[in-house]
């Protein structure tokens, strides 16, 4: 408990922090070059709301392109380590804001970036490298704790990610990764050895065995070099592998440096940036970590590694009835593809039936695949059909029926519900919808 105060350099912290601040950059300004704010804010007229939070809603478009440009000029900050830490809380919660919206918007990669964030907004990773004019006597020095929160993060991500692997698809049938590989081999002159059972082997087992370990070999020592090897080889695969993860891999990739030891990393930065051949020397004298710090970390953490688990809750495959998918790094377990999407109205009192054109309503491509994979999204939309008949359209008798027909992991395609069910009238909890959803068939 005693090391948790000791004093550390900061420079790989540092690093990270502009780190951090690039890659952000580069990722908001991706969502300017794709009007993020249009596409997927405003001309949408269905918003796919968490349930814990159907309170939150859009601002106007003037407000959010604001925001945008805001968020901008933090990451611009936060490079610079000027005004970090207001930086970071404003960067932390309008960006956290943005993410929570839509349930289409979820990524693993975005959730990690809203933790570290908030992380990062109790840790100095201003004290070097930065063009903060606080004087040293003002600086608060770096502790191993905070370097030690940022590390677990990251972990987490990795063993959960893991675990989330641990199940019949994965192992017996070697889905979704067979599934991917064949995919991938179609638009690479690769397709020969993609499509090979050492391929296969490789990568299903492969990605297995290196998410539940590489935390525990990056904190040791003796095999921390190796371990950043095979990580930077494993983000470098995935970066070429899928078209979806974004800056995910870059990210992880920088993340690396805050398993190095600090003061080799200092002492390389202090070479080849300033030419010096010695770092800043640390105090070696321990600062107490105050007891309500230790307990938020404690709850934090806690609170981390019981949300992977929740879906042991619910019954039958959560994969497939989307319970507790989320919040929980169950990354690349599932791969669906789309047979067909119908929606149907149906005029109780007039007995007339109106097809629907899901298009018509101003949906993005992430909310169509998020009806494809969230049986939840599937009656939140047909809510807002009947909500929308019922408000604009004259009708006092409203149901809604759907034909959402997938493939599941190499499965045969099949119906997510019964096309005779009233899919506007009933409830969106797990245990609500898994009375409705159709039985997945078995995995060949």
């Amino acid at each position: 408990m005693k090391k948790l105060g000791q004093q550390i350099d900061g420079t790989s912290i540092a690093v990270f922090r502009i780190g951090f601040g690039l890659i952000m950059l580069w990722e908001l300004i991706y969502f300017l070059r794709m009007d993020f704010v249009k596409v997927f804010l405003i001309e949408p007229q269905v918003q796919f709301s968490y349930q814990f939070l159907s309170f939150l809603k859009p601002l106007p478009e003037p407000i959010l392109d604001i925001l945008i440009i805001v968020l901008i000029a933090c990451c611009i900050f936060i490079i610079m380590g000027r005004f970090y830490r207001k930086a970071m809380v404003v960067f932390c919660t309008g960006f956290s804001y943005l993410f929570l919206l839509d349930k289409a918007f979820y990524n693993n990669h975005l959730y990690l970036i809203c933790l570290l964030s908030f992380l990062l907004i109790f840790i100095p990773a201003d004290n070097k490298l930065s063009l903060s004019k606080k004087s040293s006597d003002q600086k608060k020095p770096t502790l191993y704790w905070h370097l030690m929160i940022l590390r677990l993060q990251l972990v987490f991500v990795f063993f959960f990610g893991g675990v989330a692997k641990l199940n019949y698809d994965w192992l017996v049938s070697m889905q979704p990764v067979r599934a991917i590989l064949e995919n991938k081999a179609k638009q690479s002159f690769l397709g020969d050895i993609l499509t090979s059972d050492f391929t296969l082997y490789f990568f299903n087992y492969g990605g297995l065995v290196f998410d539940l370990l590489i935390g525990f070999l990056l904190f040791i020592p003796k095999t921390r070099i190796l371990a950043i090897l095979c990580a930077l080889l494993f983000h470098i695969m995935n970066a070429w592998l899928f078209n979806d993860i974004n800056i995910f891999p870059y990210f992880m990739m920088l993340s690396l440096i805050l398993f190095l030891e600090p003061n080799k990393v200092a002492r390389f930065v202090n070479l080849k940036v300033f030419g010096k051949r010695s770092a800043t020397s640390i105090s070696n004298a321990e600062i107490s970590v105050k007891k309500p710090v230790l307990v938020v970390i404690t709850v934090y953490f806690v609170i981390q590694g019981v949300l992977p688990f929740r879906h042991l809750l619910y019954d039958g495959n959560v994969d497939w009835t989307g319970a507790g998918q989320r919040f929980a790094w169950r990354m690349k377990i599932q791969q669906r593809t789309l047979e067909k999407m119908d929606f149907k109205v149906l005029d109780m009192k007039k007995k007339v039936i109106i097809p629907v054109e899901v298009r018509n309503y101003g949906l993005n491509q992430d909310q169509l695949n998020l009806i494809a994979y969230d049986p939840a999204a599937v009656v939140q939309f047909a809510k807002f059909l009947k909500r929308h008949c019922l408000e604009n359209k004259g009708m006092d008798d409203v149901q809604v029926k759907s034909e959402v027909i997938v493939s599941f992991n190499g499965r045969e395609h099949q119906p997510i519900f019964d096309k005779r069910i009233d899919l506007s009238s009933i409830g969106i909890k797990p245990s609500q919808l898994n009375k409705y959803i159709q039985k997945l068939d078995k995995a060949k």
